[in-house]
């Protein structure tokens, strides 16, 4: 850590002089880290928390900053370096309040239409789970995508950041349309912006700002993410009853396919596996026409024993 180039950017964080975008990232990142303590001499950890207390104590703070509960603080550091931030976590005295969700579950072939507490909108695809609490109360609006994949378009409020949880990354912005696909079964997490702005992290590092039309993918086996260039309108088409696959591995084409006839597709040899696959998916379709479409990419067949759909 460089201690003189951190020392500049939490005095700038004290003075309340660290901008929109920073302080609406900070509460979601802050509370992942209740364990972590900075590289600093215990002098130096000492003089920042009595920075801190006193700054809770006396500073007035423009309303558009993220304001820190003022109870006894054992650790509060803030990091930037280059496009990453780390937040140290707060240990508060008191315990926060405890909050109750309600799962909400789709089906093969299933899809959901969710008015979320703050009049939010969220579509929830086939084979999903999304848990969301009765209210938002506090300086928060979270909701865990525990399964699946979901778009949401999320009513603007810079005072109560929207942050959704996955098991790999946390996907946080103050008003704008994005979809999240997080099925366990493939190996990639992929995060895509329709408008507005939104901030992609993993634990204490900030992967990516997206704009609409950039999309954020992350393997969560080796934690490699890339950023690529994606269309607004087909990354949500599935909400109208179209999925697009772009070069798309044989295990994704498979969960789309289980998604959506509720059929189990499967490899008949090890060339099949390799293949990737580009096409349009309309929903309304018999399954026999979409599989004689994908057997038709690459010359291949199709063996049908009851659900199990066997590709050679």
């Amino acid at each position: 850590m460089d201690i003189s180039k951190f020392r500049i950017k939490l005095t700038r964080y004290l003075k309340g002089q660290s901008n929109e975008t920073e302080n609406a990232l900070i509460e979601a990142w802050y509370k992942s880290y209740k364990d972590k303590e900075p590289e600093l001499s215990d002098a130096e950890k000492q003089r920042v928390r009595n920075a801190i207390r006193n700054k809770i104590k006396t500073a007035v703070v423009r309303p558009s900053i993220f304001r820190l509960p003022a109870f006894r603080v054992a650790a509060s550091l803030v990091l930037v370096a280059g496009a990453s931030l780390t937040i140290y976590y707060l240990r508060l005295s008191n315990a926060p309040e405890q909050v109750r969700y309600t799962a909400i579950h789709t089906n093969t072939n299933g899809l959901k239409q969710i008015m979320l507490p703050d009049s939010s909108v969220v579509w929830l695809n086939a084979t999903s789970r999304l848990d969301v609490p009765a209210s938002f109360k506090g300086k928060l609006r979270e909701v865990k995508l525990v399964e699946g994949e979901a778009f949401f378009d999320i009513k603007r409020n810079p005072k109560q950041p929207f942050i959704v949880h996955t098991a790999k990354l946390n996907v946080q912005v103050l008003g704008t349309s994005f979809n999240i696909r997080a099925y366990r079964e493939l190996k990639d997490v992929q995060v895509s912006v329709a408008t507005g702005k939104v901030g992609v992290t993993q634990g204490s590092k900030c992967l990516a700002m997206l704009l609409p039309g950039q999309q954020l993918s992350y393997a969560t086996r080796t934690g490699i993410y890339q950023q690529l260039t994606v269309n607004p309108n087909e990354i949500q088409s599935w909400k109208t009853g179209s999925t697009y696959l772009k070069q798309a591995n044989f295990k994704e084409l498979a969960v789309v396919i289980k998604n959506i006839f509720g059929l189990s597709l499967k490899p008949g040899n090890k060339q099949v596996n390799n293949y990737l696959f580009t096409l349009r998916i309309q929903h309304n379709l018999q399954a026999d026409q979409i599989l004689k479409v994908i057997s038709q990419i690459h010359n291949t067949h199709f063996r049908k024993e009851g659900t199990d759909i066997t590709l050679y």
